[in-house]
């Protein structure tokens, strides 16, 4: 179990972790880290297993959609990725620039038409929409510091970039 830090105390580990990470990536055989995430349906209930390194996320649907609300749906999944990111990404802009953060809140919300999603009607979107975010600070942060945290986080948040700018996706199909 980890120590009990309080915010300012653990944006200080976090700077000299970050730190050493980033002598180690400035090495000319430094490499990116993939990443990976499989899926099973269980049978009978269409529950999503999601596996993520050593951890599962039970993910399913309403039921609407034959689901039995045993976790959040994908949709949601991506609005908490996109919430973990900013906040990770917040706290490391905090640590680099000693911004004495006590508190970190991020919300992240969003809509979806399933009318697209279960091909009822073309005209609204397939993809949520409407997604926006509000970082929320607590403790003695000036309105500069506030500032650079949104515009670092802006600049540097992976999932983030990833919806705002996509990347390609490849895919296929394949008989087990």
């Amino acid at each position: 179990m980890p120590a009990v830090w309080l915010l300012p105390e653990y944006l200080e580990r976090k700077q000299a972790l970050t730190d050493a990470y980033r002598a180690q990536l400035s090495s000319p055989d430094a490499a990116p880290v993939p990443l990976r995430a499989t899926v099973q349906v269980a049978a009978g209930t269409g529950v999503r297993m999601a596996r993520i390194r050593e951890h599962t996320v039970i993910t399913d649907a309403g039921a609407a959609l034959g689901g039995y609300g045993l976790g959040p749906t994908a949709p949601e999944l991506l609005l908490a990725a996109l919430a973990s990111c900013l906040a990770h990404s917040a706290l490391l802009v905090a640590a680099d620039h000693q911004i004495p953060l006590e508190q970190l809140e991020v919300e992240v919300s969003g809509q979806i038409d399933y009318r697209g999603t279960l091909a009822v009607s073309d005209a609204v979107p397939i993809p949520p929409t409407n997604i926006a975010y509000t970082l929320r600070f607590g403790g003695t942060i000036s309105d500069e510091a506030v500032a650079r945290i949104e515009t670092d986080v802006a600049r540097l948040c992976p999932v983030l970039l990833a919806l705002t700018r996509p990347t390609s996706v490849s895919g296929s199909a394949e008989r087990m």
